[in-house]
Protein backbone atom coordinates (compact mmCIF):
# COMPACT_ATOMS: atom_id res chain seq x y z
CA UNK A 1 0.00 0.00 0.00
CA UNK A 2 1.12 3.49 -0.53
CA UNK A 3 1.95 5.61 2.25
CA UNK A 4 1.19 9.36 0.50
CA UNK A 5 -0.10 11.24 3.30
CA UNK A 6 3.95 11.95 4.43
CA UNK A 7 5.09 12.87 0.62
CA UNK A 8 5.79 16.76 0.03
CA UNK A 9 3.12 19.11 -2.01
CA UNK A 10 3.78 19.79 -5.03
CA UNK A 11 3.10 23.19 -7.18
CA UNK A 12 3.21 22.60 -11.03
CA UNK A 13 3.58 26.25 -11.29
CA UNK A 14 6.56 25.80 -10.14
CA UNK A 15 8.10 23.87 -12.61
CA UNK A 16 9.44 25.37 -16.01
CA UNK A 17 8.51 22.04 -18.89
CA UNK A 18 10.79 21.80 -21.64
CA UNK A 19 9.50 19.65 -24.31
CA UNK A 20 11.83 17.42 -26.60
CA UNK A 21 10.14 16.50 -29.71
CA UNK A 22 10.13 13.22 -31.68
CA UNK A 23 9.56 11.76 -35.43
CA UNK A 24 6.35 9.85 -34.32
CA UNK A 25 7.03 7.36 -36.74
CA UNK A 26 9.92 5.91 -35.29
CA UNK A 27 7.73 3.60 -33.12
CA UNK A 28 10.80 0.94 -32.78
CA UNK A 29 13.85 1.04 -30.79
CA UNK A 30 16.72 -1.17 -31.23
CA UNK A 31 18.95 -2.37 -28.98
CA UNK A 32 21.55 -0.19 -29.71
CA UNK A 33 19.21 2.64 -29.91
CA UNK A 34 17.95 2.15 -26.10
CA UNK A 35 21.24 1.74 -24.91
CA UNK A 36 22.15 5.16 -26.47
CA UNK A 37 19.31 6.17 -25.25
CA UNK A 38 19.70 5.22 -21.06
CA UNK A 39 23.42 7.23 -21.58
CA UNK A 40 22.40 10.50 -23.64
CA UNK A 41 23.21 13.24 -21.35
CA UNK A 42 20.25 15.61 -22.37
CA UNK A 43 17.91 12.65 -21.91
CA UNK A 44 19.38 11.85 -18.65
CA UNK A 45 19.45 15.20 -17.23
CA UNK A 46 16.19 15.58 -18.03
CA UNK A 47 14.64 12.37 -16.64
CA UNK A 48 16.78 13.05 -13.55
CA UNK A 49 15.15 16.62 -13.36
CA UNK A 50 11.63 15.44 -13.65
CA UNK A 51 11.96 12.77 -10.76
CA UNK A 52 13.67 14.82 -8.39
CA UNK A 53 10.91 17.42 -8.89
CA UNK A 54 8.30 14.65 -8.10
CA UNK A 55 9.26 12.32 -6.24
CA UNK A 56 8.85 11.90 -2.69
CA UNK A 57 11.57 10.08 -1.66
CA UNK A 58 14.81 12.13 -1.62
CA UNK A 59 16.97 9.54 -3.28
CA UNK A 60 20.59 11.18 -3.57
CA UNK A 61 19.97 11.77 0.73
CA UNK A 62 19.05 8.33 0.52
CA UNK A 63 21.77 6.59 -0.82
CA UNK A 64 24.66 8.56 0.73
CA UNK A 65 23.45 8.17 3.77
CA UNK A 66 23.51 4.23 3.38
CA UNK A 67 26.90 4.66 1.37
CA UNK A 68 28.06 6.54 4.63
CA UNK A 69 31.44 7.69 2.81
CA UNK A 70 34.04 9.02 5.63
CA UNK A 71 36.98 11.52 5.00
CA UNK A 72 39.93 9.70 3.69
CA UNK A 73 38.14 7.33 1.76
CA UNK A 74 38.84 6.05 -2.06
CA UNK A 75 35.66 5.78 -3.97
CA UNK A 76 35.19 4.00 -7.36
CA UNK A 77 32.45 5.33 -9.26
CA UNK A 78 31.23 3.08 -11.99
CA UNK A 79 28.30 4.46 -14.35
CA UNK A 80 28.82 7.90 -12.90
CA UNK A 81 27.10 10.20 -14.99
CA UNK A 82 27.50 13.77 -14.55
CA UNK A 83 28.44 12.91 -11.26
CA UNK A 84 25.14 12.61 -9.09
CA UNK A 85 27.19 10.53 -6.79
CA UNK A 86 30.37 11.76 -7.59
CA UNK A 87 30.59 15.17 -6.65
CA UNK A 88 29.26 14.93 -2.81
CA UNK A 89 31.87 11.82 -2.78
CA UNK A 90 34.37 14.68 -3.31
CA UNK A 91 33.02 16.90 -0.60
CA UNK A 92 32.83 13.62 1.64
CA UNK A 93 36.28 12.29 1.18
CA UNK A 94 37.87 15.11 1.93
CA UNK A 95 41.65 16.34 0.24
CA UNK A 96 42.71 12.50 2.10
CA UNK A 97 40.77 10.95 -0.39
CA UNK A 98 39.68 10.38 -3.52
CA UNK A 99 37.15 10.11 -6.53
CA UNK A 100 37.83 7.61 -9.53
CA UNK A 101 34.69 7.91 -11.80
CA UNK A 102 34.24 6.22 -15.12
CA UNK A 103 31.22 6.37 -17.51
CA UNK A 104 31.04 5.75 -21.30
CA UNK A 105 29.69 9.26 -22.45
CA UNK A 106 32.37 11.35 -23.02
CA UNK A 107 29.69 14.59 -22.75
CA UNK A 108 28.35 13.45 -19.65
CA UNK A 109 32.15 13.05 -18.10
CA UNK A 110 32.56 16.63 -19.49
CA UNK A 111 29.66 17.89 -17.57
CA UNK A 112 30.94 16.46 -14.64
CA UNK A 113 34.50 17.91 -14.87
CA UNK A 114 33.28 21.01 -15.21
CA UNK A 115 31.51 20.85 -11.45
CA UNK A 116 34.57 19.30 -9.83
CA UNK A 117 35.05 21.48 -7.23
CA UNK A 118 38.45 23.52 -7.14
CA UNK A 119 41.20 21.06 -4.79
CA UNK A 120 39.31 17.66 -4.78
CA UNK A 121 40.46 14.93 -6.22
CA UNK A 122 38.68 13.52 -8.40
CA UNK A 123 39.75 11.92 -11.70
CA UNK A 124 36.72 11.50 -14.50
CA UNK A 125 37.46 8.88 -17.33
CA UNK A 126 35.27 8.09 -20.49
CA UNK A 127 35.97 4.54 -20.81
CA UNK A 128 33.14 1.26 -21.36
CA UNK A 129 32.88 0.15 -17.61
CA UNK A 130 33.40 -2.93 -19.94
CA UNK A 131 37.09 -1.78 -19.92
CA UNK A 132 37.70 -1.16 -16.21
CA UNK A 133 40.44 -3.34 -15.05
CA UNK A 134 42.09 -1.68 -18.20
CA UNK A 135 41.28 1.71 -17.18
CA UNK A 136 42.33 0.82 -13.08
CA UNK A 137 45.44 -0.80 -14.01
CA UNK A 138 46.82 2.34 -17.11
CA UNK A 139 45.24 5.46 -16.00
CA UNK A 140 43.25 6.05 -12.63
CA UNK A 141 46.04 7.02 -10.01
CA UNK A 142 44.24 5.07 -7.32
CA UNK A 143 44.30 1.16 -7.67
CA UNK A 144 42.46 0.26 -4.77
CA UNK A 145 39.10 1.62 -3.07
CA UNK A 146 37.28 1.48 0.05
CA UNK A 147 34.28 1.67 -1.84
CA UNK A 148 33.18 0.60 -5.53
CA UNK A 149 29.59 1.88 -6.41
CA UNK A 150 27.47 1.93 -9.34
CA UNK A 151 23.45 3.53 -9.39
CA UNK A 152 21.35 3.29 -12.26
CA UNK A 153 23.94 1.95 -14.47
CA UNK A 154 25.40 -1.52 -14.03
CA UNK A 155 22.64 -3.06 -15.86
CA UNK A 156 23.14 -1.68 -19.29
CA UNK A 157 26.72 -2.91 -19.70
CA UNK A 158 26.82 -7.04 -20.91
CA UNK A 159 29.60 -7.89 -19.10
CA UNK A 160 28.41 -7.02 -16.23
CA UNK A 161 29.43 -9.96 -14.02
CA UNK A 162 32.59 -9.09 -15.18
CA UNK A 163 32.49 -5.38 -13.98
CA UNK A 164 31.65 -6.69 -10.14
CA UNK A 165 34.76 -8.99 -10.35
CA UNK A 166 37.06 -5.96 -10.93
CA UNK A 167 34.83 -3.63 -8.53
CA UNK A 168 35.45 -6.22 -5.96
CA UNK A 169 38.89 -7.18 -6.93
CA UNK A 170 39.49 -3.64 -6.49
CA UNK A 171 38.36 -3.28 -3.09
CA UNK A 172 40.49 -2.88 0.06
CA UNK A 173 40.52 -4.94 2.93
CA UNK A 174 37.31 -4.51 4.34
CA UNK A 175 35.88 -2.44 1.07
CA UNK A 176 32.62 -2.55 0.46
CA UNK A 177 30.89 -2.99 -3.34
CA UNK A 178 27.04 -1.05 -3.65
CA UNK A 179 25.04 -1.65 -6.82
CA UNK A 180 21.66 0.24 -6.80
CA UNK A 181 19.09 -0.97 -9.59
CA UNK A 182 15.91 0.12 -10.81
CA UNK A 183 13.18 -2.53 -9.06
CA UNK A 184 9.84 -3.61 -9.14
CA UNK A 185 6.77 -2.30 -8.38
CA UNK A 186 7.84 0.42 -11.35
CA UNK A 187 4.28 2.22 -12.19
CA UNK A 188 4.92 3.85 -15.39
CA UNK A 189 6.55 0.99 -16.70
CA UNK A 190 3.04 -1.13 -15.88
CA UNK A 191 1.18 1.30 -17.97
CA UNK A 192 3.06 1.39 -20.81
CA UNK A 193 2.95 -2.28 -20.50
CA UNK A 194 -0.85 -1.65 -21.23
CA UNK A 195 -0.62 -0.47 -24.82
CA UNK A 196 2.71 -1.38 -25.91
CA UNK A 197 5.40 -4.57 -25.60
CA UNK A 198 7.85 -3.72 -22.92
CA UNK A 199 11.79 -4.46 -24.60
CA UNK A 200 13.69 -7.09 -22.20
CA UNK A 201 16.23 -4.45 -22.02
CA UNK A 202 14.06 -2.86 -19.53
CA UNK A 203 12.29 -5.64 -18.00
CA UNK A 204 15.91 -7.38 -17.30
CA UNK A 205 16.49 -4.03 -15.25
CA UNK A 206 13.56 -5.00 -12.96
CA UNK A 207 14.83 -8.29 -12.25
CA UNK A 208 18.34 -7.34 -11.94
CA UNK A 209 18.84 -7.08 -7.80
CA UNK A 210 16.91 -10.22 -6.85
CA UNK A 211 17.36 -12.13 -10.00
CA UNK A 212 21.60 -11.21 -10.71
CA UNK A 213 22.81 -9.18 -8.02
CA UNK A 214 21.79 -10.91 -4.98
CA UNK A 215 23.01 -14.68 -6.13
CA UNK A 216 26.51 -12.54 -7.26
CA UNK A 217 27.13 -10.99 -3.21
CA UNK A 218 25.82 -14.29 -1.72
CA UNK A 219 28.33 -16.22 -3.26
CA UNK A 220 31.40 -13.65 -3.31
CA UNK A 221 31.00 -11.22 -0.36
CA UNK A 222 31.46 -12.41 3.60
CA UNK A 223 28.02 -10.57 4.42
CA UNK A 224 25.72 -8.87 2.16
CA UNK A 225 22.70 -6.34 3.04
CA UNK A 226 19.89 -5.66 1.08
CA UNK A 227 17.58 -2.18 1.50
CA UNK A 228 14.47 -1.15 -0.38
CA UNK A 229 13.88 2.65 -1.70
CA UNK A 230 10.47 2.78 -1.95
CA UNK A 231 9.46 6.20 -4.08
CA UNK A 232 5.89 7.57 -5.01
CA UNK A 233 6.15 10.30 -8.65
CA UNK A 234 3.51 12.89 -8.27
CA UNK A 235 3.09 14.41 -12.08
CA UNK A 236 0.35 17.34 -11.81
CA UNK A 237 -0.02 17.44 -15.40
CA UNK A 238 -0.37 15.14 -18.54
CA UNK A 239 2.17 16.83 -20.21
CA UNK A 240 5.34 16.72 -18.02
CA UNK A 241 4.28 12.72 -17.75
CA UNK A 242 4.29 12.32 -21.48
CA UNK A 243 7.36 14.25 -21.94
CA UNK A 244 9.29 12.04 -19.34
CA UNK A 245 7.61 9.18 -21.44
CA UNK A 246 9.32 10.44 -24.83
CA UNK A 247 12.73 10.07 -22.98
CA UNK A 248 12.27 6.66 -21.56
CA UNK A 249 14.07 3.63 -23.35
CA UNK A 250 10.65 1.55 -23.62
CA UNK A 251 8.85 4.96 -25.85
CA UNK A 252 6.47 3.91 -28.43
CA UNK A 253 4.82 6.64 -30.33
CA UNK A 254 1.53 4.00 -30.96
CA UNK A 255 0.99 4.11 -27.51
CA UNK A 256 1.22 7.84 -26.62
CA UNK A 257 -2.16 8.71 -26.97
CA UNK A 258 -3.53 6.12 -24.97
CA UNK A 259 -1.40 6.52 -22.15
CA UNK A 260 -2.33 10.23 -22.44
CA UNK A 261 -6.19 9.56 -22.02
CA UNK A 262 -5.28 7.44 -18.67
CA UNK A 263 -3.15 9.94 -17.26
CA UNK A 264 -5.78 12.48 -18.39
CA UNK A 265 -8.91 10.71 -16.92
CA UNK A 266 -6.64 10.65 -13.73
CA UNK A 267 -5.23 14.31 -13.58
CA UNK A 268 -9.21 15.83 -14.29
CA UNK A 269 -9.63 13.05 -11.22
CA UNK A 270 -7.63 13.84 -8.56
CA UNK A 271 -5.48 16.57 -10.22
CA UNK A 272 -1.99 14.59 -10.78
CA UNK A 273 -1.40 11.10 -11.66
CA UNK A 274 1.12 9.08 -9.07
CA UNK A 275 3.05 6.19 -9.71
CA UNK A 276 5.35 3.86 -7.86
CA UNK A 277 9.35 4.09 -8.91
CA UNK A 278 11.35 1.79 -6.32
CA UNK A 279 15.01 0.86 -6.01
CA UNK A 280 17.35 -1.55 -4.85
CA UNK A 281 20.29 -1.77 -3.09
CA UNK A 282 22.80 -4.05 -2.18
CA UNK A 283 25.98 -3.43 -0.49
CA UNK A 284 28.86 -6.22 0.15
CA UNK A 285 31.79 -6.40 2.52
CA UNK A 286 35.23 -8.37 2.26
CA UNK A 287 36.94 -9.47 4.60
CA UNK A 288 39.54 -7.02 6.53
Amino acid sequence: MLDLDNRPLLKAESISVRFVLFNRRETIMSSDDRANRARASDLLARRIEINRSFSSGDFDGWLLERLAVKPGEHVLDVGCGTGAQSIPFAGMVGPGGSVSALDISAASIATLQSKIPAGSRVQAVASDMADLAGVIADTFTTKQYSLAQSSYALYYCDKHLHVLDVMRGALKPGGRCAIFTTNRPHGLVDLAARFSEIPPEVEGPLRFGPTVLKPYFENNFIRYDVQHFHNVVTVPSTDILIEFYRQTTYYDANAEEKIRAVVDDEVKRSGNYQYEKNGYLIIGFVGG
